[in-house]
């Protein structure tokens, strides 16, 4: 016969590694996942400091704010 089918016959079963491809590849799922959802935080983050921007050159700051507290009365 040509094919190698019984060389390894009366040897016990060889313990390996495996495949550590796809171990390396669900160890990095996490980080994979966080990736994609720090980018849409930033995306969605991005929006909305532009639109502040846009209202800040419309109106000016916000001048009744809890950051611009009226002063004491005299």
């Amino acid at each position: 016969m040509g094919s190698s089918f019984f060389k390894g016959a009366g040897q016990s079963p060889k313990i390996g590694p495996g495949n550590m491809n796809q171990m390396a590849r669900v160890e990095g799922t996490g980080a994979y996942g966080a990736r994609g959802a720090g980018i849409g935080a930033q995306k969605a983050l991005g929006g909305a400091l532009a639109a502040n921007k846009a209202a800040m050159a419309a109106h000016g700051p916000l001048k009744r704010s809890a950051a611009y507290p009226k002063g004491p009365k005299i």
